[in-house]
């Protein structure tokens, strides 16, 4: 059951009501029901074991843990604990590469597996604490709105809100149900449109060469970020109308002047548990401080030290890129690629410092901070070449062909349109361009990406939400806007009996 879907709507307005109908201690079993409800009619139902066997492995790991102070024992069952998770992670996850069945692998596999050994490592540690209510964990762990697709959740966080006493809130609810309605707006009007002429432009380089090719992989990272952004729209509006604040998912990732920034900016809950659970552990490690010691004593302080960090670091976004999937466009297009842009960044940072106090020029000024902030956005689409193509030699075949002189799709679009008005007048409006849609769908493109672009920037640069800027106009004025855009989705968004909206991408991984 996808979030775009009709009957899903009607379900979570059903779970409004309901939520807000019982008595507040109660309202955490709606969530339970509702979990168990939303997976058994999302994919097969059979495969709600493996959450089930999950969470109840954490569970018992977790009381185990807290039950003995012996620190080899308390280790010991963590590191089972974990074992048991990434062994049924990997082999579900990675095996579908070699024809398994996508049937055989449970809903949200990798997001509530991440969920739950974050929340495994902080009660061992210390830093949470203990649920002993089996079924308020599971309530936890299988939370319908951020299963499929996050964000990654840790429990310390968010456990307050998400057991607490949830009085109805007209304000709450609603700032929820318009931020769901921002997310709609980026998925089914923007997002499918741009997957229709993504798929065109991708899977025919030979017409699509030169600048096209440039164009096509900028319609894609369009795409990927509305189709994103879009859903965690939809998840966080959701929790806000059920009184749940989860963690925000990205925070202006085109803005970001470095590699490393952007990735603070970008999938925010997946980079933080990587960073809190994988990489200062290896960095804790007495392999790591040994080879950092090494290095030390053989290249000097600084190189040695900066050296066994990228080490570290290769390890680290080779995780990052197998957690996307097991094919080699993943691993690259956001994983390994990365790493050598963060590398390369580190390592002329100096050099490029220096040149700077030269030329007696601020490192930190406006223009390069601009300069900074394109040349990373331009890395960044490099990456999403690979993450969007079949395989590493498509991707590379894309790049050999944007150096041929085809023709530029805009010039062309805009020509084509130009003789069909003059021989057939506004009838042109409706033929269907090489690229898969009408001129009037594409005239909705393109009004519906500058239309989140202004909003996004505008909220970016006053620092302030958009539907705190709405709230302010009087009741009239506010409720003119929200309907005039609720309206536009209703009439521009890519559903229907007919249509299949497709699912979220990163719903896949």
């Amino acid at each position: 059951m996808n979030f775009t879907d009709f009957y899903f709507l009607c379900a979570f307005a059903v779970i409004l009501v309901v939520y807000y109908t019982v008595p507040g201690k109660y309202q955490w079993g709606i969530i339970f029901v509702s979990n168990i409800i939303y997976y058994l009619l999302s994919g097969n139902p059979v495969l709600i074991i493996y959450p089930l066997l999950s969470i109840t492995v954490v569970y018992i790991c977790t009381r185990l843990i807290t039950a003995t102070e012996k620190v080899s024992r308390r280790k010991a069952v963590l590191v089972i604990g974990i074992i048991l998770l990434l062994s049924v992670l990997i082999i579900l996850k990675y095996l579908r590469f070699i024809n398994i069945s996508e049937l055989l692998i449970p809903l949200g596999l990798s997001y509530y597996t991440f969920t739950l050994i974050g929340y495994m490592v902080d009660v061992y540690n210390g830093i949470s604490k203990l649920q002993k209510n089996p079924l308020k964990l599971l309530a936890f762990g299988m939370y319908f709105p951020a299963l499929v697709s996050g964000p990654i959740m840790q429990y310390r966080e968010i456990s307050e809100s998400f057991f607490a006493k949830h009085a109805f809130d007209p304000k709450r609810v609603i700032y929820g149900l318009q931020r769901m309605l921002w997310g709609f707006f980026k998925k089914l009007v923007i997002s499918e449109r741009l997957g229709v002429i993504v798929s065109v432009m991708f899977s025919d380089p030979n017409t699509f060469g030169g600048f096209n090719v440039f164009i096509a992989i900028l319609l894609f990272t369009i795409q990927l970020y509305s189709d994103f952004s879009g859903l965690m729209d939809i998840v966080l509006g959701m929790s806000q109308a059920l009184g749940i604040f989860l963690p925000e998912n990205f925070n202006a990732p085109f803005l970001a002047p470095t590699i490393s920034e952007y990735w603070r900016r970008w999938h925010i809950t997946l980079g933080l548990w990587f960073r809190e659970y994988v990489f200062y552990p290896i960095l804790r490690t007495k392999a790591y401080t040994s080879m950092q010691t090494k290095l030390k004593s053989k290249l000097g302080k600084r190189a040695g030290k900066q050296i066994s960090t990228f080490i570290a670091m290769f390890i680290l976004w080779l995780l990052v890129g197998l957690w996307h999937g097991g094919k080699m466009t993943f691993v690259l297009g956001s994983g390994l690629l990365h790493w050598f842009f963060i590398v390369m960044e580190e390592s002329l940072k100096s050099p490029f410092s220096k040149l700077w106090q030269r030329l007696n020029i601020n490192s930190d000024c406006k223009t390069l901070q601009f300069i900074r902030i394109i040349r990373t956005f331009l890395l960044v689409n490099i990456g999403n070449a690979f993450f969007r193509s079949a395989s590493v030699t498509d991707a590379l075949r894309m790049f050999r062909k944007s150096v041929n002189g085809s023709e530029s799709i805009i010039p062309y679009l805009a020509g084509t349109l130009m003789k069909g008005l003059s021989e057939r007048g506004i009838r042109a409006f409706s033929d269907v361009t090489i690229i898969g849609w009408n001129y009037v769908e594409l005239g909705i493109l393109i009004f519906s990406i500058i239309l989140m672009l202004v909003v996004s920037l505008i909220s970016i640069l006053t620092k302030t939400d958009m539907r705190d800027r709405i709230a302010r106009h009087t009741i009239p004025v506010r409720y003119t806007i929200w309907m005039l855009f609720l309206f536009f989705v209703i009439l521009t968004a890519q559903y229907g009996p007919e249509y299949s909206s497709a699912e979220f991408i990163y719903q896949g991984f």
